[in-house]
């Protein structure tokens, strides 16, 4: 059951715990990216004690930020971040998702653009998000999965209304 609360300024919410687990989401995107990792590799790689990284990943596999994956013949499970945030700390916006932008590597290649992500996918990107927004909406399938941003300070500031 999803439960909808006010934030701080107001807004009727449902993905606010996404800022409860958003640093060490984000150290770990950093350094895993998309690809699976294990309790002991945020122990190893991201030096955090071994009761904190078991604790963050349970909290964040509750709260739908990583994936839980059983290997096959192994014990110990394989963790991967959930594509499916992405959209949710976009929208959610300001510092998180400036945090999760910069994880993903996009500032330094996609500056002052607009990208159309699908999950951790740049689909497409432009300077002008009108003609980011025709290319990219054009599918109507696609929409449901795809969160247009701007990376950093766009060229243009622009705002829609729907």
């Amino acid at each position: 059951m999803t439960r909808y609360h006010q934030d701080l300024n107001g807004v009727d919410c449902h993905i606010c715990h996404v800022t409860i687990m958003i640093r060490p989401f984000v150290e770990a995107l950093r350094t895993f990216k998309w690809e699976p990792f294990r309790s002991i590799d945020l122990v190893e790689k991201l030096g955090y004690a071994t009761g904190y990284a078991r604790n963050f990943l349970s909290q964040a596999t509750r709260q739908g930020l990583l994936i839980a994956e059983s290997r096959k013949g192994k014990r110990e499970k394989t963790f991967r971040a959930n594509p499916s945030v992405v959209k949710e700390i976009v929208l959610k916006g300001g510092k998180e998702k400036e945090e999760l932008l910069e994880a993903l590597g996009l500032h330094s290649r996609y500056a002052g653009e607009y990208v159309a992500l699908r999950g951790f996918r740049v689909v497409d990107h432009d300077p002008d998000l009108y003609r980011l927004g025709e290319r990219a909406l054009s599918d109507a399938e696609a929409q449901d999965q795809l969160v247009i941003t701007n990376v950093g300070v766009p060229r243009k500031i622009v705002t829609i209304e729907i």
